[in-house]
């Protein structure tokens, strides 16, 4: 009650943190707004203008824009810092949209489509040589889809644990070694170009045969490479039991991608030296001393190892996802194992009169090392 004049005094929490206290004068209809702790004012004309006191804190007769009415300046600060938020945020949104579309598609039904897709881009390379879709293609599809599973991972700004980080990582250096060494073989072995004419796929020579070849080889390694799929979609619900599972067959995939390259590494120096002295003899030495195909040993460990570090989230994700991941890895071990039956039976054509190599194979396994 100030010099005669009923005062109705009623208190509102705005989301901002200072309390603000709103007075009614009931003789006039205008309203002034002052800060709680600032003491109440003894006159009872009210101003137009605005002023403002930072001594002591004091601020009154603050005549806002109506823009906000009813409201304190600290108040209009909030909203606008509030709005200035939410324009930050579409900005960035709609800045983004690739990566939010890249995210969702790894959540949905079409990640393993997507995937196919992605697999399928390296294998175009049958268009300059068919045989690339066997070869250089292969290599560097497996390398492709782990990058694309990396790529919509990051995206989606999920936590990624270690094992699915292993998991990937092995994978795009798998594929990349062997792309680049595959190609780089191509072009510096002298018999490789007559080799790969006598290949099936090599006589595809119209776009619709190219096509079909490209179709079926990256839906076959679309399949092999699902379990980074299904691994990526359930990284985070994997449970802690089955944690060891994904070890052992993260182990095995190391172990098979080191040994294939030591294996591939230590055949292709050898053949150097041979080509350099003229002499037509088999590889026997380092990891070849015991096992006649070590590097098609480490392709079938890799794609093992591969295989068994998705099958918690497999188990997760419902028999169904078995069903691809399966008929990729019997497809590779099918692969491996009747390439080295063929090598064998050339091998033992070419040299079956040759006495050292007789005991070479006597004392070495074909794909299994025989270390007794």
């Amino acid at each position: 009650r100030a010099r005669g004049f009923n005062m109705t005094t009623s208190v509102i929490r705005p989301t901002c943190p200072s309390r603000v206290a709103t007075t009614r004068a009931a003789s006039f209809k205008t309203r002034t707004t002052r800060l709680v702790s600032s003491p109440p004012r003894t006159s009872a004309k009210p101003k137009a203008s605005v002023g403002l006191r930072s001594l002591h804190g004091r601020v009154t007769n603050i005549a806002l824009p109506r823009a906000f009415p009813d409201t304190s300046m600290e108040n209009t600060a909030c909203m606008v810092t509030e709005l200035a938020g939410k324009a930050t945020a579409a900005a960035a949104t709609a800045a983004a949209p690739a990566l939010v579309t890249v995210a969702a598609v790894l959540a949905s039904q079409l990640a393993f489509p997507a995937l196919w897709a992605v697999g399928a881009v390296p294998c175009c390379l049958a268009f300059l040589n068919p045989i690339y879709v066997f070869s250089v293609g292969y290599g560097l599809s497996v390398a492709a889809q782990a990058v694309g599973i990396w790529f919509a991972l990051l995206s989606s700004q999920v936590w990624i644990p270690t094992t699915m980080v292993l998991h990937l990582a092995g994978t795009v250096l798998y594929g990349t070694r062997l792309g680049v060494f595959l190609y780089i073989r191509s072009v510096t072995w002298p018999d490789w170009n007559a080799r790969a004419k006598n290949a099936p796929e090599a006589k595809a020579s119209t776009i619709p045969q190219k096509l079909a070849i490209i179709t079926v080889c990256s839906l076959l390694y679309a399949s092999m490479c699902s379990p980074l799929l299904w691994h990526a979609q359930c990284a985070n619900s994997v449970p802690g039991g089955q944690v060891p599972i994904v070890f052992a067959g993260l182990s095995a995939q190391w172990c098979g991608f080191l040994l294939e390259t030591v294996a591939d590494h230590q055949k292709s120096e050898y053949k150097k030296n041979v080509r350099k002295s003229n002499v037509n003899r088999w590889c026997a030495v380092g990891l070849y001393e015991t096992c006649r195909h070590p590097n098609y040993l480490g392709e079938i460990l890799f794609w093992v190892g591969l295989f068994i570090a998705g099958v918690p989230a497999m188990l997760c994700k419902g028999w169904w996802s078995f069903a691809p991941a399966l008929v990729g890895l019997l497809f590779i071990v099918n692969l491996m194992t009747s390439v080295s039956k063929k090598q064998d039976e050339k091998q033992k054509a070419r040299y079956e009169n040759d006495a050292a190599y007789e005991q070479w194979v006597a004392r070495t396994g074909s794909l299994l090392p025989k270390l007794w």
